[in-house]
């Protein structure tokens, strides 16, 4: 058997059997097919099954970190060759996963893009200064729905018309990560911007899809993260490489849990199975440590401003207060 049928019929088994969300397996082509011409260039070309084997792959791993990638991105890559593995032994096309027998290297900290509440602001307040009525409302929409929902690029992508239900202030996720649904309720500003955009978009379009660049065609990830560039642009925020859509989805999280949302209610919103994935999501430790410098002051009046939320201040004074007048 070839590897490169043997690679297909695994494609074809999580894209139609398992159901992997559409980013999952264009992750996994893309990694697969990426050995594929590596075999190719180094000897093994239109190789068999003889090729998977511990000392190919083991070249494969010293030639991904000779390039310079990262531990995390190599055991990305490694991700798929060994889910591949698992398959062909399953099927008994292989006595034993070879990969099985690799060491990946360890895994090195993420990099944790965060977006500050000034920043989505500055992106908001930006695209009303688009002069085009339909490039405005569009452009508000799509940024209203990450910023306010939280939801995956591909999410995004795949909502159509029929999702959006503004009289019951909700937003279906229809075809979520790993083929889950969810619904969402997102705030009145993200309901204002869809009522909007749903105002300008043609009626008579030949796609179902929300989000269209024009009556045949519907927006595509391309243009997606382009347009978040060109609202980067107007923002004065180009070039700033921690202003992503994925970023965005960061943000959301760490907002609603720093306006006091249960962990199992982000958990939910986000699409999460795990809580343990949610936590990753959130960034409340990296603001907390922003307010190092007032927490170790002696200016202890200062640092219990700081510590308290507004309406616990509120609630403080109010103690004081009641007691102050109880006791005169």
């Amino acid at each position: 058997m070839k590897l490169h049928d043997a690679i297909s019929d695994y494609l074809n088994y999580i894209s139609v059997e398992k159901g992997h969300a559409k980013s999952t397996c264009k992750s996994y082509t893309a990694w697969l097919r990426h050995f594929e011409k590596w075999l190719t260039e180094n000897g093994y070309p239109d190789a068999d099954l003889a090729a998977f084997d511990i000392a190919v792959l083991r070249r494969y791993l010293y030639t991904l970190s000779g390039r310079g990638c990262r531990p995390r991105t190599i055991r990305g890559a490694f991700a798929p060759i060994k889910a591949l593995g698992n398959f062909l032994l399953t099927n008994g096309a292989i006595d034993a996963n070879p990969s099985n027998a690799l060491t990946m290297p360890k895994r090195d900290a993420a990099q944790r893009l965060t977006v500050s509440t000034e920043e989505v602001g500055r992106l908001l307040q930006a695209v009303e200064r688009i002069r085009n009525p339909r490039k405005k409302a569009l452009n508000r929409a799509i940024l209203s729905v990450l910023v306010y929902s939280g939801v995956r690029a591909q999410e995004l992508l795949d909502l159509e018309v029929g999702h959006v239900n503004i009289a019951n202030k909700t937003l279906l996720v229809a075809s979520g990560k790993g083929s889950k649904s969810r619904q969402l309720h997102p705030p009145a500003e993200c309901l204002s911007a869809l009522s909007e955009w749903l105002a300008l978009r043609e009626p008579d379009c030949k796609v179902p899809f929300l989000f269209v660049y024009d009556r045949g065609r519907r927006i595509g990830y391309q243009t997606l993260c382009q347009t978040l560039e060109d609202i980067k642009a107007l923002a004065d925020l180009s070039g700033q490489p921690n202003i992503k859509c994925h970023s965005l989805r960061h943000a959301f999280a760490t907002r609603m849990m720093e306006n006091g949302a249960p962990i199992k209610a982000i958990q939910s919103a986000m699409g999460h199975s795990l809580t343990e994935t949610t936590f990753r999501y959130l960034h409340h430790a990296e603001v907390q440590n922003k307010l190092m410098s007032e927490y170790a002051s002696l200016n202890i009046a200062t640092a219990q401003d700081v510590a308290e939320t507004p309406k616990a201040a509120t609630r403080r004074s109010d103690f004081i207060k009641r007691r102050r007048d109880g006791n005169s």
